[in-house]
């Protein structure tokens, strides 16, 4: 099920990286996400607990280009790919926040299926260059990743379980800006998840 919401919530979006002589404020950021995702249990709390932290709430009718182009693309594509499976996908919600310096996106979704309920939280850093390395995030969490893939077209740390009590799992990505693994993933830069898998009620 996870394979089939990271497939819902691949993006496209183009937004420009911050300047690359300084080095990437990871720590801030993995704060950032973990302080906004904090409560994902169902998507009406992940809103919440991102309005809590600060987050704004992104109006799609005024929202950038690339943005509106991958809400375009996620509601079809993934609509498609949860009515195959019998299920209902929520509405995306996008919220928005600059952490030192660096215009972070945030997607939240939750997808229904066979009385499973997988909501998820995304943090995005559109065509970053620069990326949080393993070893950061490893020290942040406390722990190793369970699994890491670490190739020149993509890197990808997973943990289970995730960052908070309640979360199932927590991943860091980094595609670089010519990775041809950006045409499968729909973004390049840098990317966090964290996503909980419940009963339904």
């Amino acid at each position: 099920m996870r394979t089939l919401l990271a497939s819902i919530v691949g993006l496209t979006l183009a937004v420009p990286a911050a300047a690359q002589d300084t080095p990437y404020p990871s720590l801030e950021i993995l704060e950032a996400f973990r302080d906004g995702c904090g409560t994902i249990e169902d998507q009406s709390a992940a809103s919440a607990s991102m309005t809590a932290a600060g987050w704004q709430v992104v109006d799609l009718a005024a929202a950038p280009a690339p943005l509106t182009e991958f809400t375009t693309f996620a509601r079809e594509a993934g609509g498609r790919a949860v009515k195959a499976q019998g299920g209902t996908m929520s509405e995306m919600e996008v919220f928005e926040k600059t952490v030192a310096g660096e215009r972070l996106f945030s997607i939240l979704s939750e997808v229904r299926i066979d009385g499973a309920r997988v909501s998820a939280c995304r943090l995005f850093d559109f065509g970053e260059t620069r990326k949080i390395d393993v070893a950061t995030a490893q020290q942040w969490l406390g722990r190793e990743p369970d699994k890491v893939i670490d190739q020149e077209e993509v890197s990808v740390a997973d943990w289970e379980p995730g960052t908070l009590p309640g979360h199932d799992s927590f991943q860091l990505f980094f595609v670089p800006t010519d990775s041809p693994i950006k045409q499968i993933f729909k973004f390049d830069g840098v990317a966090l998840k964290s996503d909980t898998l419940t009963v339904a009620e």
